[in-house]
C-alpha cells in the first residue's frame, strides 16, 4: 500500500473520529433538563402577624425553605415571583438577602406589588437588587435569559407602581417584548415568571392582572411548550391548557407554606414535567396560620395541584379556539373553597331557605377576595 493512499486512510478514520467525538460532546442531558425551585411571596417583615401572613415568621419559614432547598442536587437556580419583602424598605431588603446568604444557588426573581408599597421608588428598589444580588445583571425590572441552550426565560413585571393597587397591569413595551421574545424563540421550551396570574387559582378582581386577556392572546399565537409562573394569590393551582402550563405557587408565608421543586426535560417529541411541593417543617407555624385564613383548602388547592408528573406530546397541540375557551373557563371559584366556606356557616345560618344561602357564599367570597395578598 503506498504512502498517498494509507494518508487517504488516515484523514477517513481521522474525519470519523472527530465527527463522532464532536456529536458527543455536542449532546448534554444537563442542556436538555431544567431542574429549578419556584418560591413566592416570602413578604419579609418583622410586623406582627395578620389573618392572612405569619410576618413574625417570615424569616424562618425562608430559612426553613433554604435548608431543604440546599440538600437538593443538582439544581440549576431558584427563582421567586414577588412580593420578597412585605414592604419595600432598605430594613425589609436588608433582612431578606441576609437570610439568602444561605442558599447555595444562584437566585433570579421578579417583582410584585409589595416591593413598591414602602418609602423606596422603582428606580431604589432596582438598585438595591442589583447591589445584593450578583446575579441580576439587568436594567429594568423585566427581562430574559437563556440558562441552556433548550430554554428561554422571560421575566416580567406585573406590578402597578404609585397606586398602592394589589391589581397588576403588565405595559404595553412588556408585551411587545413578550411577543417578540416567543417569535424568536419557537424552537425552546419558554418559561414566564411573573407576579400576576394570567389564569387566577380562584376570582379576585381586586387582585387581577388587569389586561389578562391581552397576555393570554399573545401565549395562544405559538406552539411551542410555555409554562407560566406566578404567585400573589397565595395558592396552588396548575391548569394544563393544550402546550401551555399555568402554575400558581402558594406564598411562604400562607398556609399552605410551600416552594415548588420543578424539573422540565426535553426531547425531541415531548417534555416531561415534574412538579413537587417543598413543605416547611415549621408544623406549629403552619397550623396556626391555617386556622386563620378563611378557606384553607383552596390555597393549598388538590393534590394534583401540589404534586404532578405528565408527559406533553409535541404533536398534539390544540387550536387556539380550543385553548381560549378552556381559558375562559379557567378562572372560577373552586368546588374546594365553596365547600370550605359552607363549613365556616353558622348553625343558625344553615337552617335558612336556598335563596339566603347563596347571598352567605356571594358575601365570604367577598370578604375571600378582599384578603390582604
Amino acid at each position: 500500500m503506498n504512502i498517498k493512499k494509507q494518508f487517504k486512510i488516515f484523514l477517513t478514520l481521522l474525519s470519523v473520529f472527530l465527527i463522532t467525538t464532536l456529536s458527543v460532546c455536542a449532546f448534554s442531558f444537563r442542556n436538555m433538563t431544567l431542574d429549578f425551585v419556584h418560591i413566592s411571596d416570602t413578604h419579609i417583615s418583622n410586623r406582627p402577624d395578620t389573618s392572612y401572613k405569619a410576618l413574625s415568621s417570615s424569616s424562618l419559614l425562608l430559612k426553613d425553605m433554604i435548608e431543604s432547598i440546599n440538600k437538593i442536587q443538582g439544581l440549576d437556580f431558584v427563582l421567586f415571583t414577588g412580593d420578597m419583602v412585605d414592604s419595600g424598605t432598605k430594613e425589609n431588603f436588608e433582612l431578606f438577602y441576609n437570610t439568602l446568604e444561605k442558599l447555595k444557588y444562584p437566585s433570579l426573581n421578579s417583582f410584585g406589588n409589595h416591593e413598591f408599597y414602602g418609602n423606596m421608588s422603582k428606580e431604589e428598589v432596582l438598585e438595591t437588587v442589583k447591589e445584593n444580588n450578583k446575579n441580576y445583571i439587568f436594567n429594568d425590572t423585566y427581562y430574559a435569559i437563556t440558562p441552556k441552550t433548550d430554554y428561554r426565560i422571560i421575566v416580567l413585571d406585573s406590578a402597578i407602581k404609585n397606586e398602592n393597587t394589589s391589581n397588576g397591569r403588565l405595559s404595553k413595551e412588556q408585551l411587545e417584548f413578550l411577543d417578540n421574545e416567543l417569535y424568536e424563540n419557537q424552537d425552546k421550551i419558554v418559561i414566564i415568571a411573573m407576579h400576576h396570574p394570567s389564569v387566577e387559582p380562584f376570582v379576585s378582581k381586586e387582585h387581577s392582572l388587569l389586561n389578562a386577556d391581552e397576555f393570554n392572546e399573545i401565549l395562544l399565537k405559538y406552539k411551542n411548550p410555555i409554562v407560566v409562573l406566578s404567585g400573589h394569590y397565595h395558592a396552588a393551582k396548575i391548569r394544563r391548557i393544550g402546550n401551555i402550563v399555568f402554575v400558581s405557587t402558594p406564598a411562604a408565608v400562607t398556609y399552605p407554606m410551600a416552594s415548588r421543586h420543578i424539573k422540565i426535560v426535553n426531547y425531541k417529541d415531548r417534555v416531561q414535567y415534574k412538579f413537587d411541593f417543598i413543605d416547611t417543617k415549621l408544623d406549629d407555624v403552619k397550623e396556626k396560620n391555617r386556622q386563620n385564613v378563611i378557606s384553607y383548602s383552596a390555597l393549598a388547592g388538590l393534590e394534583k395541584d401540589r404534586n404532578l408528573e405528565f408527559t406533553y406530546f409535541k404533536s398534539r397541540s390544540k387550536s387556539p379556539n380550543y385553548k381560549r375557551k378552556k381559558i375562559a373557563n379557567a378562572s372560577k371559584t373552586t368546588k374546594t373553597s365553596k365547600r370550605e366556606l359552607k363549613k365556616l356557616l353558622p348553625q343558625k345560618e344553615t337552617k335558612q331557605p336556598k335563596k339566603q344561602k347563596k347571598g352567605f357564599f356571594r358575601k365570604n367570597k367577598e370578604v375571600m377576595q378582599s384578603q390582604e395578598i
